[in-house]
């Protein structure tokens, strides 16, 4: 008995020390995963303005302020992604403004940060995404599989997220995952001060993070580059505009090619106007700039890369919460709007009602117009080497330098810069990205013709019906046009009339989602409209007709496909009001003479049009574009 109750003691404690160490391991995993979920700031839907009250971020704050206020070496990298649905430009986009957002906020809470902090956008987070997939016990064995190989296929990001709409398990991916895949990611650099790593670390690990610290990207970071309102050209007087050249000529000057590894350029736009055409003034900014290096220092185009951040928010943010001029109330108020899961065009449309919206305007917005570059060098820079010859020079002094065929440079300022000393060696093989530019084409106006109207003389060619239609895009979400159509036939016999002269005047509101970052891609997908029109008419089918003046108020709705960069093809119908005086008449016998009968009003309500419209976008090089 003594005996069995000795071996049951001991498959006891043993059953009690492997329950505790999966008890630790499961801790520890989860700790692990905590500490990993902490490091990640999430955002609201197509929203790039940190919220620190938003799903796990006041935790993930509280985590990352422990971190830093411990010490940082040399700085952290910022991550950011965007959920997979939507256009792939425009989530590059967006996540372009999701990391600036994060290294504004944090450069706000820790002034000493700035210059250590770079941002790295990543657009679509699908590898988030497989993982999320393949790790789900929920789902079936078949629909796990067909989700994978679309996430691993080599198509594009767009067709992808077009296949896995098609899936029946869509909506459990959108509403299980995709909240979570919107978000920032910090990653440390390097060890944070003695006390913050494991005490578990090994001789090895540390060993090679120092090893990983000497080897690390220097950055260097240039201060804002301020422009003008509605403006992309670069003014050396303004501001401090000239410092900031010179700083950049400081960064950049005296050094070889190879040890520069990539120069980053960010800007942005203030937030006062159509989303589309700031998205628009952000990118011709940072084009600016990245023009502008590139005329004094040729060999680094290619290493050049713009981000557009598009309209600044974060800053919005940041400066309204710091503002002494405002007051506790004003700020409470300006800040729910700004950090608001609203579009950033109703956002700017509420402010724009709010007293304070003439101190944004006047004392904020310009600081939020910016461009700002930042250096990274493949090693620690020494102190430029004082070159033996006399250095070359380029001087800007009392002219215009052309900077593009767009964008002019009136720099007063006499900037002398030691010139680049071009390798004897073989460049290197890996060569940075060429800078993004902007499309080539830019949007003037549309013409179309209605081809129901147009075909209507298959049937009768009496019928025929010619007419045209001008349309011009405001922004990428507005249009506005104007049709005539114009049929003014009479037989020679007088006996029959087909005459109707038509005026239409309208706006539409384009209701898909399109590419901020391309002018041309407007005027396609769902629209909803308003026609106003009037004429008169003389209808006489054959001996007898009717006369008369008429107006239309109406609604539209349509859908408008691609059929290339600048055709489309519009169908839509339309329902309202028509309002008509007439007069009847019937010929004489030879209908050379028309006898009055009667008159009298109709009106009418339902539908009052329909087509189906063939529409050219006319457009010019963006370089000719003013």
């Amino acid at each position: 008995m003594k005996f069995l109750t000795n071996i049951f003691a001991s498959i006891s404690k043993v059953a009690v020390r492997v329950t505790l160490a999966v008890v630790v391991m499961f801790a520890e995993t989860f700790f692990i995963r905590a500490q990993e979920s902490t490091e990640r700031i999430y955002y609201r839907f197509d929203n790039a303005v940190v919220d620190a009250s938003y799903m796990s971020n006041t935790q993930a704050f509280a985590n990352i302020d422990a971190l830093i206020g411990k010490g940082v070496s040399d700085g952290f990298e910022i991550v950011s992604y965007s959920s997979p649905e939507g256009n792939f430009k425009y989530n590059l986009n967006l996540s372009t403004r999701r990391a600036e957002a994060l290294r504004k906020y944090l450069t706000g809470r820790y002034p000493r940060l700035a210059g250590k902090i770079s941002v790295n956008p990543n657009a679509e987070s699908w590898d988030a995404l497989r993982a999320s997939v393949e790790a789900d016990s929920r789902l079936s064995g078949d629909a796990k599989a067909s989700m994978l190989q679309i996430i691993d296929s080599n198509e594009s990001a767009d067709t992808k997220e077009k296949k896995l709409a098609g899936l029946q398990s869509w909506r459990y991916l959108y509403a299980n995952y995709f909240r979570s895949l919107r978000y920032a990611e910090i990653r440390f650099s390097n060890a944070v001060a003695e006390g913050s790593a494991s005490s578990t670390a090994s001789a090895t690990s540390a060993a090679q993070a120092g090893a990983a610290a000497a080897q690390s990207v220097v950055s260097s970071n240039a201060d804002n580059l301020i422009f003008g309102l509605r403006s992309a050209a670069i003014e050396s007087e303004a501001h401090n505009n000239a410092a900031v050249l010179a700083s950049i000529a400081g960064m950049i000057s005296g050094r070889d090619i190879d040890e520069i590894a990539s120069i980053s350029i960010i800007s942005t736009a203030s937030p006062e106007g159509p989303e589309a055409i700031n998205n628009r003034y952000s990118m011709q900014r940072g084009q600016a700039l990245r023009d502008y290096i590139v005329s004094k220092y040729p060999a680094l185009a290619g290493k050049i890369t713009v981000h557009s951040a598009g309209e600044a928010w974060e800053d919005l943010r940041v400066a309204v919460d710091s503002d002494p001029a405002l007051s506790d109330a004003s700020r409470d108020k300006l800040l729910s709007i700004i950090v608001s899961n609203a579009s950033q065009d109703a956002k700017e449309a509420k402010m724009r009602a709010l007293p304070e919206w003439k101190h944004l305007f006047e004392e904020v917005f310009p600081g939020l117009r910016y461009a700002r570059v930042t250096v990274d060098y493949n090693e620690a820079p020494a102190e430029p080497a004082v070159p033996v010859a006399e250095p070359a020079e380029i001087t800007v002094e009392d002219e215009t330098l052309e900077v593009s065929d767009t964008l002019k440079v009136n720099d007063t300022t006499r900037v002398v810069i030691p010139a680049i000393i071009e390798p004897v060696e073989e460049p290197a093989e890996t060569v940075a990205p060429a800078a993004p530019v902007l499309p080539a084409r830019y949007p003037r106006f549309a013409v179309s013709t209605n081809v129901v109207y147009d075909l209507a003389g298959i049937a009768d060619g009496f019928r025929f019906t010619p007419n045209f239609s001008v349309e011009f895009p405001i922004g990428n979400k507005w249009s506005t046009f104007a049709e005539y159509t114009f049929p003014w036939w009479l037989t020679k016999a007088n006996d029959q009339a087909w005459q109707i002269l038509k005026w239409d005047i309208g706006a539409r509101r384009w209701l898909s989602r399109h590419n901020a970052n391309d002018p041309m891609d407007i005027l396609s997908g769902h629209f909803l409209g308003i026609d106003l029109g009037a004429g008169y008419y003389d209808i006489e089918p054959k001996h007898k007709g009717w006369q008369g003046e008429f107006q239309t108020v109406g609604l539209e709705y349509g859908y408008a496909w691609k059929l290339g960069r600048a055709w489309r093809l519009d169908a839509y119908v339309g329902a309202g009001w028509m309002g008509t005086h007439y007069r009847y008449y019937a010929g004489d016998s030879t209908d050379q003479h028309l006898i009055y009968q009667h008159h009298g009003k109709l009106t009418w309500f339902g539908p009052t049009k329909a087509g189906i419209s063939v529409k050219y976008i006319f457009n010019t090089d963006r370089r000719n574009a003013r």
